[in-house]
């Protein structure tokens, strides 16, 4: 995955984190994962799964397989913040001006 795209998906994940009030950092490891890591110590792995998609774990065990960043979404909000309100997250460019 290219440099561009990883620090895209850090501000992403970030975001998201931000927008649900957890208190976590994301972190890009060597191995192209990339490791979301909250204050309380749970740590949770995304791995980019071939062809494409994302395979979410959580302390060694696997939370699924998806095909988009929209499911990936869902399954960290679904672990992370599940009183967390269902609603869309925008992700795109924001204009500054």
């Amino acid at each position: 995955m290219s440099s561009h795209k990883t620090d895209r998906l850090c501000r992403v994940l970030s975001g998201a984190l931000r927008v649900w009030a957890v208190s976590a950092r994301v972190e890009h490891d060597p191995d192209g994962a990339f490791l979301v890591r909250t204050t309380s110590g749970m740590t949770m792995r995304i791995v980019p799964a071939a062809p494409h998609g994302w395979c979410v774990w959580r302390e060694g065990r696997s939370l699924g397989v998806h095909a988009g960043l929209p499911g990936l979404l869902r399954s960290l909000r679904e672990e992370l913040a599940p009183e967390a309100a269902r609603g869309r997250l925008i992700i795109g460019s924001q204009s500054l001006t």
